[in-house]
C-alpha cells in the first residue's frame, strides 16, 4: 500500500496546522479561582460558587466556597484561628482585619452574609444549593472571620475536633 504525494502533504499540513493551533492555545496557569483569597490559604479545591450581576451597573456580588488542604487543616486542628496571621492582606490590597468569633454581629452578617433589604449581598446573590448551611456558619459559634470592608472570610472550623476526617473549608462573600 502506497501513499499518493497529495495524501502525504495534506496529512503533513494538517499536523502541523494542529500542532499550531495547540500551541496557540492559553495555558492554564494554576487555579486562577483562588486569587480573591490571600495567600496563606492553602486550597485544595473550589466546592462552590455563585454570584449576581447587580442592576444598574453596580457591580457583582456573590460567594465562593473553598476546601482547605489537608496540612492547613491539621494547622487549623493544632492552633485555631492562630494558624492565621492577623492582617492578611488580600491580592487586590486591600487588609482584612483581625478575625472575630462566629456568631457575627447582625450589621455584618446583613453586609455580606443575608440582607432580607433590596439588593441582595454576598452570600445570598449566589443562589446555592448551601447558602443555608454557610448562614447557619456565619450564626454558630465555633467558626471565625474577617472582613476588608468589600469582602468576607468565614472559616468553618467549628466541626473539626469532632470529625478527625473533616477538612477545614472557608466562604469568601463578597460585594462591589
Amino acid at each position: 500500500m502506497s501513499l499518493r504525494p497529495y495524501t502525504l502533504i495534506s496529512w503533513s499540513v494538517v499536523s502541523v496546522f494542529v500542532i499550531v493551533i495547540l500551541a496557540s492555545l492559553p495555558t492554564a496557569t494554576g487555579r486562577q479561582w483562588n486569587s480573591a483569597l490571600p495567600a496563606q490559604f492553602e486550597i485544595r479545591e473550589r466546592v462552590a460558587y455563585g454570584s449576581t450581576q447587580l442592576p444598574e451597573r453596580a457591580g457583582n456580588c456573590g460567594a465562593e466556597i473553598y476546601q482547605l488542604s489537608e496540612a492547613q487543616t491539621q494547622e487549623i486542628r493544632r492552633n485555631g484561628i492562630a494558624a492565621f496571621p492577623a492582617g492578611l492582606k488580600g491580592p487586590d490590597g486591600l487588609k482584612y482585619g483581625d478575625w472575630a468569633n462566629t456568631p457575627m454581629p447582625e450589621d455584618v452578617f446583613q453586609r455580606y452574609v443575608l440582607n432580607t433589604a433590596h439588593p441582595p449581598v454576598g452570600l445570598n446573590c449566589s443562589h446555592g444549593s448551601w447558602e443555608k448551611e454557610w448562614r447557619a456558619n456565619a450564626q454558630q459559634a465555633g467558626n471565625y472571620y474577617s472582613t476588608n470592608g468589600k469582602a468576607l472570610i468565614l472559616l468553618q472550623a467549628s466541626e473539626l475536633q469532632d470529625n478527625p476526617r473533616y477538612l477545614a473549608a472557608v466562604g469568601y462573600f463578597y460585594n462591589p
